[in-house]
């Protein structure tokens, strides 16, 4: 039998959608965001990143941390800035970006 969502938000509250999304924001391979945690350590830690990100989303608890500000040059000497989102928003965002563009 077919699983029947009613809503994008009822997709993200299973782990596997979760998982797939993570394929996405790891072939990307950006930096660390605020807390450090490279894409690599949470690929290390999949499984135990993931459930606690699915319960908070479950419980609606999630929320996410503050973007990491750099600044990156510009041509003619300025510098913008640019946010660096943290592993698990980035996994958390991708998801149902993802899931649109099927």
């Amino acid at each position: 039998m077919t699983k029947i969502y009613h809503s994008l938000y009822d997709r993200m509250l299973h782990e596997k959608g979760l998982l797939q999304a993570f394929r996405k924001v790891k072939s990307n391979k950006r930096k660390p965001g605020i807390d450090g945690q490279s894409i690599e350590d949470f690929a290390e830690h999949l499984p135990e990143e993931v459930a606690p990100l699915v319960r908070e989303l479950r419980e609606k608890s999630y929320r996410p941390q503050p973007v990491k500000r750099v600044e990156i040059p510009k041509t003619g000497g300025d510098k913008r800035l640019l946010g660096i989102p943290a592993v698990r928003d980035r996994n958390t965002n991708r998801f149902p970006a993802s899931e649109l563009l099927r």
